[in-house]
């Protein structure tokens, strides 16, 4: 099947609460635990913290794991409602942002409320009761370097940002968080959101996912990443380099073996190693006009390359304890839907709990799709535990 797939994906290319009184930044002595809380700090009355529909923001520095698994700060905010919850305390929502960069200025967890322009987007669920745990991963603005699409490290720190957050929501409200959770991200952030149901009951048994919702997931990297050779056209896709830039800048970091500069020019080098401390807009602006083919010096197919990439990108396709909605534009010239179907098959293979859903869209969901997405959160049947 994937060899059918890899022509015509290379086609496509080329063509209201009781809260308490405000609480001051608490320093905490780490314990050493995953979860813990570092510092805490009330930013809801600063600019551009705070959706609609939240009481409180609160910046959190807690403790997670980083891809050798040493455990060192990570950023991240909770979002409290405004609105008290139902029984059982709030319902969590790991909210697991996309593509934002690598560099240490790259975050975005406390600054959710700018411009208002995720209102539409994730208003809606602290209205319907929920509290919003969102982390930068580990390596945006603490020590190291982000591994993107590292899926193992993002899904750890979205857990322990869950775990932190059950311990911030009592410290700045009357009330607990539940917890049980619902992982909700797209594209880089879809990828993260799979790995934390993936790996929940091991990593955080006491936390339980009512639910798992990904779209816009990057999946069978490998399988595109070996049609790349000296003289591949240019793609059609304006960040596409950009996204090239930062896995394989992730893939150097985790895995040395894959001796990626072996297989870059110096031009290809230098664009790599700039992509491990640029944001987004800036990156997408360092490698506008260039096509991959001018920065590889041989085919990525040849070597260790590939196999680790495989390795290193992968999407688990087993073992996950809760239903999962995947949500695929048909026009995504990104994450491309013929991989994410190959990936809802196996999954379905494998037993999972896979409701998957494709709509005319590109990379992304538009804001119906988000509130669809929430719709199908609220209907879970897995919510009892508190």
């Amino acid at each position: 099947m994937r060899k059918r797939l890899l022509p015509l994906l290379t086609a496509a290319l080329l063509t209201g609460g009781l809260l308490s009184a405000p609480v001051p930044a608490v320093e905490a002595t780490p314990n050493g635990e995953r979860g813990s809380v570092l510092s805490t700090r009330d930013i809801t009355d600063q600019a551009d913290t705070t959706i609609a529909g939240a009481g409180r923001v609160i910046a959190v520095t807690y403790l997670s794991e980083d891809p050798t698994g040493k455990l060192v700060p990570v950023q991240g905010s909770v979002s409290i409602p405004k609105k008290a919850p139902g029984r059982g305390g709030y319902r969590l929502m790991a909210w697991n942002h996309s593509t934002t960069g690598l560099g240490d200025e790259c975050g975005l967890s406390r600054e959710l409320g700018t411009g208002g322009k995720r209102d539409p987007w994730l208003g809606p669920w602290l209205t319907d009761g929920y509290v919003l745990a969102a982390t930068d991963y580990a390596g945006i603005g603490g020590p190291g370097e982000h591994a993107y699409l590292d899926g193992a490290t993002a899904g750890k720190n979205v857990l322990d940002m869950l775990r932190a957050a059950r311990t911030v929501v009592p410290r700045y409200s009357s009330h607990q968080a539940s917890s049980s959770f619902v992982s909700f991200g797209g594209s880089q952030g879809g990828h993260t959101s799979l790995w934390a149901g993936h790996l929940a009951a091991q990593y955080a048994p006491e936390l339980h996912p009512a639910g798992i919702i990904a779209h816009s997931v990057p999946t069978g990297l490998a399988d595109y990443f070996a049609t790349i050779a000296p003289g591949f056209p240019p793609a059609i896709v304006p960040d596409h380099l950009t996204y090239f830039t930062y896995v394989l800048a992730g893939l150097t970091q985790v895995r040395p073996d894959a001796r990626v500069d072996s297989y870059l020019t110096p031009q290809g080098r230098r664009l790599v190693e700039q992509a491990r401390h640029r944001c987004y807009a800036e990156q997408v602006q360092a490698t506008r006009g260039i096509s991959v083919g001018s920065l590889v010096t041989r085919p990525l197919a040849d070597g260790p390359l590939i196999p680790a990439l495989r390795d290193y990108a992968r999407v688990p396709v087993r073992g996950y304890s809760s239903p999962v909605l995947i949500q695929q534009g048909m026009t995504d010239v990104v994450a491309f839907a013929p991989l994410t179907e190959g990936l809802v098959d196996q999954m379905r293979t494998a037993g999972v709990d896979v409701d998957y859903r494709r709509y005319p869209e590109s990379h992304g969901l538009t804001t119906p799709r988000v509130h669809e997405a929430r719709a199908w959160a609220n209907g879970l049947t897995t919510w009892p535990r508190s």
